[in-house]
């Protein structure tokens, strides 16, 4: 499947994301992130068990890439734990909007992390996006309550989701998609439940309506759309697959408003136009570092 057709699956699915942890009420952000992560762990580790599972056994990686794969685990159970409760605290559409920004540390980060720079259309599709998420986002500034811890928890899970991202691309000749994704997944949900055991959270005393909206966040978005995203990280700079990311919001807000009737406000839709045009672009564009790595790639 060609990498674009790929990323456009995982923005779909992962769209969804926002609309199951709606569904799951005031279930504490930790315990969904939590079922979340181990659902999707098991469903993975049965698929692979079926079809190679000598390659469970991670013998051949160094002692680095076990480092950064338990560092993934962190930073993913992190960015789902903050994001969860953001959504829990402000709309859906501001929300993942501000959880958006993670292109604008993808570009800050790398040329110190991956050694990749875009050219001056990466740059102006960076600000465009940054101002569609500026329009959107200052809506919310002086609201009272909890409306401004949870944008700020978007804009945390934004720099998780980034790193997180850079680790999947620098891994992605160390070990194969699944057994990466594997462990990585139990590392979150390991995270998860310590945190969950260190704030005295309960883990079993919830409905079926519940468990089965968590299930779903794991076989959907995760089992889907993250399983999808990690695939692209391999495959093409890690700023472009962060770019595309910036779809969900856009479908996410309009889910929600044929959901749950959450109609988006002020300027939102103008927002949008920036950071659609600023995905356009992103996509278009060819770092100059990124082809000067691919020059020198062996041909298999």
């Amino acid at each position: 499947m060609p990498g674009y057709a790929g990323l456009l699956i995982a923005v779909m699915a992962v769209s969804s994301s926002s609309i199951f942890v709606r569904w799951c009420g005031d279930t504490p952000a930790l315990v969904i992130s939590f079922y979340r992560m181990l659902w999707s762990t098991v469903i993975l580790l049965i698929y692979q068990l079926k079809v190679n599972p000598f390659e469970l056994r991670y013998t051949g990686l160094s002692h680095s890439s076990k480092k950064f794969i338990v560092l993934a685990g962190i930073l993913l159970a992190f960015h789902f734990a903050t994001w969860i409760a953001s959504i829990q605290m402000t709309t859906i559409a501001h929300s993942l909007i501000l959880e958006s920004t993670h292109p604008v540390f993808a570009l800050i980060l790398s040329p110190l992390l991956l050694k990749e720079r875009g050219n001056i259309r990466a740059m102006i599709a960076a600000v465009l996006t940054f101002l569609g998420i500026m329009v959107i986002a200052s809506q919310d500034v002086g609201l009272a309550g909890g409306r401004f811890l949870g944008d700020m928890l978007a804009v945390a899970s934004a720099l998780f989701v980034t790193l997180y991202i850079f680790i999947a691309r620098h891994q992605r000749e160390k070990i194969n998609l699944i057994p990466y994704l594997i462990a990585v997944y139990s590392g979150a949900t390991i995270t998860l439940f310590v945190l969950i055991l260190g704030f005295g959270l309960p883990l079993f005393a919830y409905p079926l309506k519940i468990q089965a909206m968590m299930l779903f966040l794991a076989l959907i978005p995760t089992g889907i759309g993250h399983s999808l995203i990690n695939w692209a990280a391999r495959k093409m700079e890690a700023y472009k697959v962060n770019f595309s990311i910036l779809g969900e919001p856009v479908i996410a807000s309009l889910l929600a408003f044929a959901i749950f009737g959450e109609r988006p406000y002020g300027l939102f839709y103008v927002g949008a136009i920036f950071i659609a045009s600023g995905i356009v672009m992103a996509l278009l564009d060819r770092p100059v570092k990124a082809v000067k790595e691919q020059e020198l790639e062996p041909a298999d």
